[in-house]
């Protein structure tokens, strides 16, 4: 199941206490995001050691200035507390399952 957080706080909690973590960074209004939303739900649900939630920029303008973030959809992937991968756009199932290897 995917959650959704809020702050940049909370996610960088989460960060630091699951080993992988992919942060879909999106907007309610962004159809690029609307088409990548079941892909992640599909992949969270069929990787085990992966945390994933869903992030809404409009909503948290920290996590944005955090970690530069101009465009959406923005998928972050954490490894170990540090930002490993991240890709800016729409991306088909099996990019995405790169890059959350």
């Amino acid at each position: 199941m995917v959650n959704e957080i809020n702050g940049l706080n909370k996610l960088n909690e989460l960060v630091n206490t699951n080993k992988k973590v992919l942060v879909d960074v999106y907007a309610v209004w962004c159809g690029p995001c609307k088409m990548l939303s079941p892909i992640v739900d599909k992949v969270a649900e069929d990787t085990k050691d992966l945390t994933v939630v869903k992030v809404n920029i409009d909503d948290n303008e920290d996590i944005a200035s955090k970690f530069g973030i101009e465009a959406i959809p923005t998928l972050l992937v954490f490894e170990d507390g540090k930002l490993k991968n991240s890709n800016v756009g729409f991306v088909p199932e099996a990019k995405l399952r790169e890059l959350v290897k």
